[in-house]
């Protein structure tokens, strides 16, 4: 794969992928020339065929091309004459088109037919070298040799390039390249129509409508369909209504304004269809299988992990069915791979240690489905690597270290296989980075001590991600949903990120900004609150959150939380650098409703700040006393708050206990040396000054430390007299300072908003398309 670093083959796809102009390929080209001398002639080929192209002489071009790329097919480098295949596809195919038109028919339907060919040849190649943004022109391409096909009338001809046309539709919805599918068969839809072609016309229209559900245009699919539904059931055909029933019911099932019920209901009736006609032999059983594996994978699909257990029964049931059939067929092998396979990734998504156990034996199952196939002359790598990928993300977001190791073996047998597929162009390179960055992950989240090595690892998978941003959306997504995962588990491990990794995800977030990927919002956004909060940027932290907050998505109450917390940090640093500065209230109502506990933490945290704030201008203990009092009455009520999201609910409740402790005893102490009374509703009782040191066991011993050390202090005050109690004053109040400095890191309150983020990130799960 070292070729594919090569300058000349890296204009070419800036080129072919419209980064660039050809005029700027052709001075980069030329810059090459001058900088690198062995690439000379090669280069000074190339440009002189693009200059051919500016110059508007395709025949020329395409010549030149062409001898090149026969030329160099017997090279070592086995992608260079695909890319200028490629080109010479995408600069002259027009003129080839074009010159054919004006030939009679005896001529000009070869040509034609020969050209879609060669557009059919370049969409695989295309697709191999991950050339995603060339399949638009090339679907455009073949709309209109299909029309000039169509338009000569020779019916044999047009019903050739309907089926490879056809074709090509099933490569693009394979690689999830819905738009250009969409195209190309709304016009076969309408062709085998014209030509009454009614088996040609229902299968392209099932493949149509499977389409408008992949790119959300549901109720466009209800109308395709419904005409449809109406022949067959007019036409009392049993098969064809029970595959249009289960095409409808997969377009229900994801689209969110369907009640779940409804969609459920319309499976139910497609399999009870896909059952009739078994019994009455005008299907085989594993029709019905494939009705059930496939509603149970729409159901996953939708991202909803409150459906995964939907998901199960149906796996379930296509199970009963694929392993009652005897003697199956490598088809029927397959499918039923799949059905462990989907049934393993489902038992995963539950995630609980029993299920991670059970996914674990349904995707060796599975895989050793896939080595009975490879003994039948099956070459099944790409179904083994998907496996052993799938297997590794559910040991790795499994809680039980014990699965940890075997995540990591999978990912290992999968990036092998993966890297022997992406060299055979049966695979793109950002499947082989998905199970890199797995391995990553599971090395970082298993190592009992983080070192380097890992984090240059993943930076170096990471900026693999960065090529791929021009060419596949997807990328986007996943380097986000990196980015958070990297984040929570250092911030787990206790440790600080490198710079250079942080340098990398602030240019991460910049790219993000211009991802054109609307259905995965949560992802993206997610890191562009991180970054700012890694860097410790609290004005910038506010100002991004701020923005996000009022945008009314998923993630708005976390905005809300995070913008919170920066006013906080910002709050003691301001405390902490002697710039006196007035202490802003984080608290609203957004704040309260996102999280009651962190909500009432705040208050107590700012009520503290007021507090040593006000003593600092003022330098009176009289009026210290009243504020901390107030102070430590908050702090105190954090423990009767409610929380039902429950990561470091304790260690908030323990923080704020210990230190009202501290301050209702000092209050307790300043009242009887100055004869100070709060003005309080609150009554003091014996429960304010109970032992702080009970919360040992879960607060960290700097912590429990302090607060030893101002009991101490404390206790000195109380024995002493107002002059001799000065030094011990000033000792309590430096420690209730630093208590304030301390009390966020002590109470995990970032590792709680951080999961907080994640778990409105994770609502719905992500799904590579």
């Amino acid at each position: 794969m070292a070729a594919l670093d090569t300058p000349i083959m890296a204009i070419l796809r800036d080129v072919l992928c419209a980064s660039i102009s050809l005029d700027d390929g052709l001075s980069a080209l030329q810059g090459i020339v001058r900088t690198r001398p062995e690439e000379v002639d090669l280069a000074y080929e190339v440009a002189r065929a693009i200059e051919e192209i500016i110059l508007r002489r395709p025949a020329l071009a395409s010549a030149k091309l062409t001898e090149l790329t026969v030329r160099l097919s017997f090279s070592e480098n086995r992608v260079l004459p695909k890319m200028l295949m490629l080109l010479e596809t995408r600069y002259t195919n027009s003129y080839r088109r074009n010159e054919a038109e004006l030939l009679p028919d005896k001529e000009a339907i070869p040509r034609l037919l020969d050209i879609l060919g060669e557009l059919a040849q370049s969409m695989g190649t295309a697709l191999d070298l991950n050339l995603r943004p060339l399949l638009p022109f090339l679907a455009d391409e073949t709309l209109l040799v299909l029309d000039a096909i169509r338009d000569r009338g020779h019916e044999p001809s047009i019903r050739l390039a309907l089926h490879e046309v056809h074709y090509l539709t099933t490569l693009l919805l394979e690689n999830g390249l819905f738009e250009c599918a969409e195209a190309l068969l709304g016009r076969l839809v309408k062709i085998s129509g014209q030509l009454g072609l009614t088996e040609l016309e229902f299968e392209v229209s099932l493949d149509e409508a499977a389409v408008l559900t992949e790119l959300g245009l549901y109720e466009e699919c209800r109308e395709l369909l419904q005409p449809l539904i109406d022949r067959a059931t007019k036409d009392k055909d049993t098969v064809k209504l029970a595959a249009l029933t289960l095409q409808l019911s997969v377009n229900e099932t994801r689209d969110d304004a369907v009640h779940y019920l409804t969609a459920r209901s319309l499976s139910d009736r497609a399999t009870s269809l896909y059952s009739d006609a078994v019994v009455a032999g005008l299907i085989e059983k594993d029709e019905l299988g494939a009705a059930y594996l496939t509603i149970a994978s729409s159901i996953l699909s939708t991202g909803w992990r409150e459906s995964v257990k939907e998901a199960l029964s149906r796996f379930r049931s296509a199970l009963d069915v694929l392993e009652d059939i005897p003697d199956r067929s490598p088809d029927q092998s397959l499918m039923l791979f799949k059905c462990f396979a989907g049934l393993g990734f489902a038992h995963g998504l539950l995630g609980d240690h029993d299920n991670t156990q059970r996914a674990i034996e349904y995707m060796n199952r599975a895989m050793s489905i896939v080595a009975d196939l490879e003994d039948c002359g099956r070459d099944s790598r790409i179904e083994q690597s998907r496996c052993d990928n799938a297997l590794g993300w559910i040991c790795l977001v499994s809680e039980s270290d014990e699965f940890w190791d075997i995540g990591i073996a999978a990912f290992e047998r999968a990036i092998r296989v993966r890297r022997s597929l992406l060299k055979e162009g049966r695979i793109s390179t950002i499947e082989l980075l998905g199970s890199q960055l797995g391995l990553g992950l599971s090395q970082l989240r298993s190592s009992d001590s983080v070192d380097a090595s890992l984090y240059s690892t993943l930076r170096e998978t990471l900026l693999q991600y960065v090529p791929l941003f021009p060419t596949d959306d997807r990328a986007f997504v996943e380097v986000a949903i990196a980015v958070y995962d990297i984040v929570w588990m250092t911030h787990r491990h206790g440790v600080t990120l490198p710079e250079r990794i942080l340098r990398l995800f602030d240019d991460i977030v910049k790219m993000l900004d211009e991802t054109p990927t609307h259905e995965a919002m949560p992802f993206i956004v997610g890191p562009k609150m991180i970054v700012p909060y890694l860097e410790r940027n609290w004005e910038q932290l506010e100002r991004v959150t701020r923005e996000i907050a009022q945008s009314e998505t998923a993630l708005s109450p976390v905005a809300h939380l995070m913008s919170a917390l920066a006013t906080a940090k910002r709050n003691q640093e301001a405390l902490a650098s002697g710039l006196f500065i007035e202490i802003r209230n984080p608290i609203d109502d957004k704040v309260i409703d996102a999280d009651p506990l962190l909500a009432q933490y705040w208050k107590g945290q700012v009520a503290l700040g007021a507090a040593i704030h006000s003593y600092y201008s003022n330098r009176n203990f009289q009026t210290l006393a009243a504020r901390l009092y107030d102070a430590a009455v908050e702090l105190r009520a954090v423990e009767i708050i409610s929380a039902d999201f429950l990561e470091a609910a304790e260690f908030i409740r323990a923080t704020a206990q210990s230190l009202s402790v501290v301050l209702f005893r000092f209050v307790h102490a300043l009242e009887a040396l100055f004869g100070t009374d709060i003005e309080s509703p609150h009554a003091h009782t014996s429960e304010e000054f109970e032992d702080a040191e009970q919360f040992g066991l879960i607060l960290t011993e700097d912590w429990i430390g302090l607060i030893k050390i101002t009991m101490a202090y404390l206790q000195m005050i109380e024995q002493s007299e107002n002059i001799q109690a000065q030094p011990y004053l000033n000792a309590v109040f430096s420690n209730i300072s630093r208590a304030l400095r301390m009390m966020d890191a002590v109470a995990l309150v970032e590792r709680r908003i951080l999961a907080l983020l994640g778990e409105q990130m994770n609502r719905r799960y992500y799904m590579r398309r």
